[in-house]
């Protein structure tokens, strides 16, 4: 089975997924969707490509199990982010344990296992219904994993019991991870010669009161208790922009943050932070105008421990849960009523030029996900 595994994530990362809203090699996802799904008719289970938009793709694929009314989803997305500063990144070269190569741990490793799942359940006995879906997007806005949701899942003949999202996990059960809300504060000012600054207002000046409003709301989520999964809340800074010219005074700035959220925080608690920041500005010497917004969010996810997980993670080696720092689609399947975990190899290096995937990792959690399975029609 690691030969079928590793040939499997060979092909994918061969196909060019990088998400074209990320990088200008990006192509899209409709040839490695395409890929896919022929891999699906080949085992000859239902399969379909769902246009997103343009070139952007997701696959799913049907394998009707003894339990027709026992869905398990399970999830991986296909893009990846781009390879500047990579050598030879659509070639899966092995070190070792090592399996290095775009998108190899985050997460075409997780298809791969999908695809492996196929292989043997379309010739073994299924005591319950698999459905294998494969997102675009995951690494920007999700726009796949979104139409999955409203076009695919209503669709089914059952709601799913459980998803599991094969991001990397080091092979833990991830029962919670959090969520992001991106915020935006404008100031606006009056532009005069560097030279006669009495005649103007500057924007940028006033940036210094929002930084440090941030500075001492971040302060203050590092003394709130801690997630027992998660730890703690936090912001920062991304964005800053303005002015027009050095010899000119800044009529316009702007500050970008982003909020990582917890599962309980409520949305009062982020626009009082919001608030605070426009307040502090508007409370700074000069007529400067400030306009705030929250300008995008996605929600966290938290999963109740119950004998369905436990059973996974007895599985898995009964490995301690975990939480997860980085967003992740599970929380758009919670959303809809799909109570979804993550899980997934170990490895290193998302997003980094040395990204790799423990092929031994890949194995186990391969062998977990279809033991869980087997196990569900004892």
């Amino acid at each position: 089975m690691q030969d079928q595994l590793i040939h499997c994530l060979t092909r994918l990362v061969q196909i060019n997924s990088v998400n074209p809203d990320l990088s200008t090699t990006g192509q899209g996802e409709r040839e490695i969707a395409e890929y896919i799904h022929h891999h699906f008719q080949l085992l000859e289970i239902p399969s379909e490509i769902h246009t997103v938009i343009d070139d952007r793709c997701n696959t799913t694929a049907i394998l009707a199990g003894e339990d027709k009314d026992r869905i398990l989803l399970l999830n991986g997305h296909i893009d990846t982010v781009g390879v500047e500063g990579m050598d030879d990144p659509f070639t899966l070269k092995k070190s070792g344990d090592r399996l290095y190569g775009r998108g190899t741990y985050d997460m075409l490793a997780g298809c791969a296992i999908q695809m492996a799942l196929a292989n043997y359940f379309s010739q073994h006995p299924c005591p319950i219904t698999l459905v294998f879906t494969f997102v675009a997007d995951e690494e920007n806005m999700s726009i796949g994993m979104e139409h999955l949701v409203e076009y695919f899942l209503p669709v089914l003949s059952v709601k799913p019991f459980l998803g599991i999202f094969l991001e990397p996990t080091e092979e833990h059960i991830g029962i919670s991870h959090k969520g992001f809300a991106w915020f935006e504060v404008e100031i606006k000012g009056l532009a005069a010669h560097g030279s006669r600054p009495e005649q103007g207002v500057n924007a940028i000046f006033p940036l210094s009161y929002a930084l440090k409003e941030l500075e001492t709301i971040n302060q203050e989520l590092a003394t709130e208790k801690p997630h027992p999964f998660l730890g703690h809340a936090t912001l920062h800074p991304g964005l800053i922009s303005g002015g027009s010219a050095q010899s000119v005074i800044a009529a316009h700035s702007k500050l970008n943050w982003e909020r990582r959220i917890l599962p309980g925080d409520r949305q009062e608690k982020l626009d009082g932070e919001l608030q605070r920041v426009i307040s502090a500005v508007e409370n700074a010497n000069g007529d400067q105008k400030i306009v705030g917004r929250q300008i995008f969010s996605r929600p966290p996810n938290e999963s109740s421990d119950n004998k369905l997980i436990r059973k996974l993670k007895q599985a898995a080696g009964d490995k301690d849960y975990c939480g997860m720092s980085y967003w992740a689609d599970s929380a758009l399947a919670a959303q809809a009523g799909i109570p979804s975990i993550l899980f997934g190899p170990a490895g290193h290096g998302a997003h980094a030029v040395d990204e790799w995937v423990s092929a031994g990792s890949l194995i186990d959690t391969y062998e977990a996900i279809k033991k869980f399975i087997l196990d569900l029609g004892d």
